[in-house]
């Protein structure tokens, strides 16, 4: 495995266990296959991402939380906010974001779970 896989294991890792907290064991052994939706909902996500419509895309994610039925939502959450955490400092201030608030976001998409 190669430093960058590994970095990216580790903050899903991390968000997991933010995210999941007791629950989070179960995670580590689960192996995500996402449907199309689930598929096209992280697709348009990172897409905004790398747009740099940070806030954008978070509303997306909240209303898919709040308003659907997807299966790994979980995971989605798990890869979107571990693509932000993966973001340096001064890369998330020049979009107008920081990490005090993807940690307030996981929070948040916790009580809707």
């Amino acid at each position: 495995m190669d430093i960058i896989q590994q970095i990216t294991d580790e903050l899903k890792r991390i968000v997991a266990k933010l995210l999941l907290g007791k629950k989070f064991p179960e995670y580590e052994d689960m192996v995500i296959e996402y449907n199309n939706e689930e598929s096209i909902l992280l697709i348009s996500l990172t897409r905004l991402i790398i747009e740099g419509k940070i806030n954008e895309a978070e509303n997306i994610l909240f209303d898919a939380v709040k308003n659907s039925n997807y299966k790994n939502i979980s995971g989605v959450v798990i890869d979107f906010y571990s693509m932000l955490l993966d973001k340096s400092d001064d890369e998330l201030s020049s979009l107008n974001f920081s990490k005090e608030e993807i940690y307030e976001g996981i929070e948040d998409i916790k009580k809707l779970l």
